[in-house]
Formats: C-alpha cells, sequence, structure tokens
C-alpha cells in the first residue's frame, strides 16, 4: 500500500481564523509554507507517497489557500528528493486544458518524474463559477441545476481528453463541443520552418495540429487521481479511463460497492484488478502519544472545518449510510469519529482501526488527511512521526 498526505491546506489555527481574513495574512501564509516544507522533508525521509494539495480560491475565510496547487508542489518538489507532488485536485471545468497539460509537464520535469495528477469538476460556485464564467451556463447554478452539473461533467471529460492527447502525441488536433483545436483557418506565418523542423501546418501554411512542450518526464504521462468519488459511476469512469478513483466514503456497504465499480470500469478498460487495487481511500488522521491528546487535537482542527464549512455543501454524504440522507447525519465530531472519517488516538488505537478498515477495503492508496496549521506544527510532527514509526508500517512495507 502506497500512503500519501493530502492538504487543504489551512492558514491559521482555530482562534486566528476565528478573529477573520486569516486568508489575507502574510505571516499565517509564511507560517504555513515553513511549516508545509518541514512535514514533506519528513515524509520524504520516510517512504510515503507524495503529499497532494487541493484547488481552491477566495478563501479569504484561511480555511482553504491552495489557489494554485501545481505552484506549491513545485515550492515542495525543489526541497525534497523522492517524495511525489501533485493534486488532489484540479478543477477542470474552469481551466484551459492546455495550460494544465504544459503546467504539469514543468512540473514533472523539474521534479525529474515525480508528478502526479489529479482531477475534479468542482464544487464551489463562488469560484467555479467566477473562473468559468466564459463557458456559457458555468456562471450560475440556481437557474439550471441540472443543466450546470452537465455541462461541468462535459467540460470535464473534453478537458481530460485534450490534456491526454497532449501528453501522448507530439502534436494533436482536437474537434469537440467545447474546443477546436487548433481553431480553422489559422496561418502561421513561419511555416516554412516549422515543416523543417517541426511539423502540424499544412503547404498553404494553415495550421492543423499544434503540440504542447515540454513533454512529460514520465512517459506515457505522470499518475492519474480522481478525488472524490461518491457515485460507483464516477469510480468507474475513472477506471475506464486509467485514473485511479480516491473516496472518501466512510461506509462499508457503500464503499464495498465503489470497489467493485472500480473492478468494473477497469475490466472495460482492459484491465484485471483485484479488489482494493487501482483505488485510494481517504481520512482524516491525528496520532498522539494518549487518545485523550488526540482527541482534544481532532476537535480542534477537522471538525471545526468540517461542520462549518464542508457539511453546507452536502459533504455528510461522505458519513452517510446505505439508504440514509446526508442531511440527517448529525453535524458532530462524534459522528465524524463514530463513522469513521476521522481515526484519532494513540498509535495502538488508530492501529486497530486501521487493521479493521484495510481488512475490509484493502486499498492501494491510502491519503493521510491533514489539516495543517489546524492541528499545530508540534502536535502534526508528532502525528507523523508516531504514523511513521509506531502504525503504518504495520500495514506498508514502503514507510520506513
Amino acid at each position: 500500500m502506497d500512503v500519501g498526505v493530502f492538504y487543504l491546506p489551512s492558514i491559521g489555527n482555530k482562534a486566528e481564523i476565528s478573529a477573520g481574513m486569516a486568508g489575507r495574512r502574510t505571516d499565517l501564509y509564511q507560517r504555513m509554507l515553513s511549516d508545509l516544507a518541514e512535514q514533506a522533508r519528513y515524509l520524504d525521509q520516510h517512504g510515503y507517497y507524495g503529499v497532494a494539495f487541493t484547488e481552491h480560491h477566495f478563501h479569504i475565510e484561511g480555511e482553504e489557500v491552495s489557489t494554485n496547487p501545481i505552484m506549491l508542489d513545485m515550492f515542495i518538489g525543489m526541497q525534497t528528493s523522492r517524495l511525489r507532488v501533485g493534486q488532489l485536485g484540479l478543477v477542470l471545468p474552469c481551466h484551459n486544458p492546455i495550460r494544465i497539460a504544459e503546467d504539469i509537464a514543468i512540473l514533472d520535469q523539474a521534479t525529474k518524474g515525480r508528478a502526479f495528477a489529479g482531477f475534479a469538476r468542482g464544487y464551489q460556485p463562488r469560484w467555479v463559477n467566477t473562473l468559468g464564467q466564459h463557458y456559457k451556463g458555468l456562471a450560475d447554478n440556481q437557474t439550471d441545476p441540472e443543466g450546470y452539473e452537465k455541462l461541468k461533467k462535459e467540460l470535464y471529460e473534453e478537458h481530460f481528453e485534450i490534456i491526454m492527447k497532449a501528453w501522448t502525441n507530439p502534436t494533436f488536433s482536437h474537434h469537440g463541443k467545447h474546443w477546436q483545436i487548433p481553431p480553422p483557418g489559422v496561418f502561421w506565418g513561419a511555416h516554412e520552418v516549422t515543416r523543417k523542423y517541426g511539423r502540424g501546418v499544412d503547404d498553404k501554411g494553415l495550421l492543423q495540429e499544434i503540440g504542447t512542450v515540454p513533454e512529460t518526464y514520465q512517459k506515457p504521462h505522470p499518475p492519474l487521481f480522481q478525488p472524490f468519488s461518491f457515485s460507483e459511476s464516477s469510480v468507474r469512469w475513472a477506471a475506464q479511463h486509467n485514473v485511479v478513483p480516491i473516496t472518501i466514503v466512510c461506509d462499508k456497504e457503500i464503499c464495498t460497492g465503489q470497489f467493485k465499480a472500480c473492478q468494473d470500469g477497469a475490466a472495460q478498460f482492459g484491465k484485471k484488478l483485484g479488489f482494493g487495487q487501482g483505488i485510494g481511500i481517504t481520512r482524516e488522521m491525528v496520532v498522539a502519544d494518549t487518545d485523550e491528546e488526540a482527541l482534544a487535537i481532532a476537535r480542534e482542527s477537522g471538525c471545526f472545518i468540517w461542520t462549518k464549512f464542508f457539511e453546507p455543501f452536502g459533504f455528510n454524504a461522505a458519513l452517510a449510510r446505505p439508504g440514509e440522507n446526508y442531511k440527517d447525519v448529525p453535524n458532530t465530531f462524534e459522528a465524524m469519529c463514530e463513522r469513521g472519517l476521522t481515526i484519532c488516538g494513540s498509535p495502538d488505537t488508530v492501529s486497530r482501526k486501521l487493521e479493521r478498515l484495510f481488512k475490509d477495503l484493502p486499498a492501494e492508496y491510502f491519503w493521510v488527511y491533514l489539516y495543517n496549521e489546524l492541528v499545530p506544527q508540534k502536535a502534526a510532527m508528532r502525528t507523523l512521526e508516531l504514523l511513521t514509526t509506531k502504525v503504518l508500517p504495520r500495514f506498508s512495507d514502503k514507510i520506513r
């Protein structure tokens, strides 16, 4: 099993966020960068798969200050030598897919093959609608919510197709619903040079194909992930496209259905997977020397964000049981622990919980969901130390 660490990342502790506008404070941002770097250097030394950052914009409140995960990846990549760096994930409907292909290729080259890529559809209209407003229908999620979701799915899948073409072909063209690459009738003044040293123009100097540079360091491209998969159809699509779905769902029965959907999707792709192969799980983790200390830390960290910020967006669906309306799930720290989203305690307590989890759901990838800054740096480093020395070696021979 590969183990990675997934950061939001948060900026400021509970008191600093509660004071207001923490996301705009340079002192807190600099502290966050310093703390992330220290954690990443530790992970780099101890066999972790990689670190991942989410993508969110305009988070003046301070809870997810990850405006450009690729730049954060580069920051971490330049301070480590083995650790992979990537995104969980970039919201494709809002992006220019060619720029994404180029930027991740540069990251992959700069880190000599340590990049991975994660793609998502997006769920926060404050920034999805703002940054994606040039796509007709993406600026308004209220008038036609069904059409809004349909458009995001269309854009996600077309952008994914374009990125794959860019990474796996020296030059390419694309003719889809939302993109024409290159646009028809573009005259290229340097066509003689391109015919001599490149390709992609016809004898009249009109562009027929383009090629992105640089190519990715890894061939055919960096590893691919898709967070966070809730529906079996989403899991199946990911597996069909050689993408590793990451689930945050906690219920054993529902998650088992996702694992089987991953196998089914991979089989349609022509790939046979065992139960748990090609899929990942994420859980919030806090480990301390005693159960009481870990509970106190966790209550003031992930719970503070989850119950106030994630719940309004429907994320308690991750805690729901079969047939249960996610709106009826108690929005409490106790529910997060009881239903398995938050795993906290002493090394022995956490090990027993993970043993039960992995016995039922032997995922190939496990992502530790860490609320940096909300978990103070000393406690975060202690969590990583205890995970590394006392917990994770029981489940992964890669952690050392």
